[in-house]
């Protein structure tokens, strides 16, 4: 019997060696492969902290500090999930960092002046007033256009608390005024940077552009995007007519 022990040690010692070769070796690949310097990190539904940018087209950046590299732009109403982590660049006017996780699982800082914590985007449907509180007494002497997209950070019974593009306006409006369908949020950030445009003539083409080449046609927006299509042409006949009469008294004042 101590002989068999001393013939089947050493295949004992070989398998043993072989196993732990496997696992040395695929340890070593998983390391030549690299690993993100910053893992994508899976947070309960529970605790999943959702925010929202109010800023268009807002940088995000490699480290909280401004100086740091810009990784991607954030568009107004663009979801992210808060990773409880903030920082304070106090090198630039103590500007606030949030840690967060994008759509595509990357992780970036964006800045806290451009985000709202605990939010949905929405998109009002129609012109409806602001009020202070959610109470019909509370009315102000603000309004919400329709297209305009919100952060929607509240429900109380019928109402909801709305925080507009750039923290403009914070406020109740009733909850019938909004829709959270992505079709319309898509569209409105749209035909929101169409109608950036300050120069008239412009504005209308990037409208006319956006009806004819319209990649959601099945939102609720395209019968208000025709008529202030109408409202900027009218606008600008107007402007035309003006000019001209402009020109012609100038003409008789001359003669």
């Amino acid at each position: 019997m101590h002989e068999t022990g001393k013939k089947t040690d050493p295949a004992m010692k070989r398998t043993i060696t072989f196993f732990l070769l496997i696992i040395s070796l695929h340890h070593f690949t998983a390391c030549d492969n690299g690993t993100p310097e910053e893992p994508v990190q899976t947070i309960p539904d529970t605790t999943r902290v959702i925010g929202v940018s109010v800023w268009d087209r807002i940088s995000t950046r490699s480290e909280p500090r401004r100086s740091s590299a810009s990784t991607t732009l954030l568009s107004l109403g663009e979801k992210f999930l808060y990773l409880d982590s903030a920082a304070i660049d106090s090198a630039y006017n103590n500007t606030e960092f949030l840690k967060v996780q994008l759509s595509d699982s990357s992780i970036a800082w964006a800045y806290g002046f451009a985000s709202v914590l605990h939010a949905t985007p929405g998109v009002v449907i129609k012109d409806v007033p602001l009020y202070m509180r959610p109470d019909l007494l509370t009315i102000s002497d603000k309004e919400l256009q329709a297209m305009e997209i919100v952060a929607v950070t509240e429900e109380w019974d019928d109402w909801i608390r709305i925080v507009n593009e750039k923290k403009a306006n914070v406020g109740w409006i009733k909850k019938d005024f909004i829709t959270y369908n992505t079709v319309d949020l898509a569209f409105a950030l749209l035909a929101k940077r169409r109608m950036d445009e300050e120069e008239p003539e412009q504005k209308i083409n990037n409208i006319e552009a956006l009806l004819e080449n319209n990649p959601y046609p099945n939102t609720v927006f395209l019968p208000e995007l025709r008529e202030r299509l109408e409202n900027e042409k009218e606008m600008l006949r107007e402007s035309w007519q003006n000019r001209e009469r402009e020109d012609e008294n100038r003409r008789r004042r001359n003669d």
